[in-house]
This record gives structure tokens, sequence and C-alpha cells, in this order.
């Protein structure tokens, strides 16, 4: 009996140590609505990231840079993942996936008086395109290139340098998000400046982001099905809807 008490009490002293969460660092880029140190709660992706690490019993917490950055550095394993990417077979030797936490729509943003319609890619073409330093569309519209039609390209490492650039005429169209340049339109431009610019309706890409852990992370595969696991038990017991339900309807207040 002695004994089963000794072994008791040792068991409730590792406890903590068992079920101590693990901490998990990962980096992302300015995202805003989505993902942003300056938003409440750091936004719907952070929020959505933080459920699922806690079902996971992981203690996750984030580093902002510059969205090229951010990949790198987890890429080269100083952070142990990076937020809110497509995959890329590319990106895929390098990272492991976590089943996607959202998917975005990415469309053309243009002067209100220059004419633009497209519905193929060959609509594109002799027509200088903005993009994200280092985002998916890069290689997309490389590829493009590469298949003979004449679109331009150029990357930008700050989302809102794509919309002055536009205004400047320094390029014909702007690509990405459609809620993450109106929100920077709204709150970053003049009335003036937001009068001259829209968008084309026809998305140029429809594509699920995910988080993205490091192979360099001996724990990567590990984190990753944890992840996995909290994000299910969230979309299953409703809190993962309930944060994009709260996220909806602050925008329409607005």
């Amino acid at each position: 009996m002695r004994l089963m008490v000794q072994w008791g009490c040792a068991l409730l002293l590792l406890l903590p140590m068992i079920t101590h969460a693990q901490p998990i660092r990962l980096t992302s880029g300015e995202y805003p609505p989505f993902i942003s140190q300056h938003l409440p709660n750091q936004g719907p992706l952070t929020e959505i990231i933080v459920l699922a690490t806690e079902e996971a019993n992981l203690d996750v917490s984030f580093g902002y840079f510059p969205w090229h950055e951010s990949m790198a550095l987890a890429q080269q394993g100083q952070w142990d993942g990076t937020v809110g990417w497509a995959f890329t077979e590319e990106r895929a030797l390098d990272f492991i996936y976590s089943d996607a936490i959202y998917t975005e729509s990415a469309v053309f943003f243009y002067l209100r008086d220059k004419a633009f319609d497209w519905s193929k890619p060959e609509d594109l073409a002799g027509l200088a395109v903005g993009v994200g330093l280092g985002y998916i569309d890069v290689k997309t519209l490389s590829q493009l290139q590469k298949s003979g039609i004449d679109v331009k390209l150029q990357e930008f490492a700050k989302e809102e340098d794509k919309l002055h650039a536009l205004l400047n005429n320094q390029i014909d169209l702007a690509l990405g998000n459609k809620d993450v340049l109106q929100h920077i339109i709204k709150t970053t431009l003049s009335t003036e400046q937001a009068r001259q610019l829209t968008h084309h309706p026809h998305p140029f890409r429809v594509t699920p982001l995910h988080v993205l852990f490091s192979r360099q992370i001996e724990q990567g595969y590990d984190h990753s099905r944890a992840f996995n696991k909290g994000l299910r038990r969230i979309k299953t017991d409703g809190r993962y809807q309930a944060v994009w339900n709260q996220f909806r309807r602050q925008k329409m207040s607005e």
C-alpha cells in the first residue's frame, strides 16, 4: 500500500511535466484583415491557429516579418513554421503542410477610368501586373510567360505598394486577396485615391492556405499532426465557424 502511495505521489509530480504545452514559434507577414499584429486578437486566422494549437497542447507564439523573410526563417529552421501559404511542390520539399486554414480569392484591381476585362490568361498579354514578393502568383505568371503570353511581372514587398504603383500608372493591374486590398484601400488611401480603384469580379485563383511546418525542425511532423487534429476538433465543435461568423459581422458593421 505504501508503495502504491509513493508511486501515486510520483505520478502527481510528473503530471505537470507530461501535460505541459510544448512551445511552437510561427512566422507571419502582415495580411489584414486576416492576420496582423495590429488587429484585435491578431485577426481571425491567428484566432483559429491559437484555438487549434491549444487543442493540440501546443503553446504558439508569432513573429511578424516581411513575407519573404517569414518564409526564409522557417525554411532555415530558425522558426518552427510559417502561416498562410499556398501549396507548391517546391515548398513541399522544405515544409510539411497543415490542412487548409482558409481559402482566399485573388482578383485583379485596376484604375476605374481604364477599361479592363478578362476571362482567359491570353487577355493579360501586354499588361504589367503587380504581385507580392514570393507569392504563388509569381510562379503562376512566370509560367504564363514561358507559355508565350507576354504578361509583365513586378514584385512588391508590401501589399500597399502594389496599390500605390497602380495609382501612379507604374503597373496596369494589382493582383491580390480581394479582402486584403479592399482593407488597405479603406484604411490607408484617401477618398479620392479609393474612388479611382476597382476590381474585376472574376478571380484569378481561389486557393487554400496552410500553416507550413519546417522540415528542419525535428518535431515538424509531430507538430503538423497535432495541429491538424486540433483544427479538426474546432471545426467539428463549431468554434472555427464562429470565428468567421464574427469576422463577417464586423465587416458588415464597418
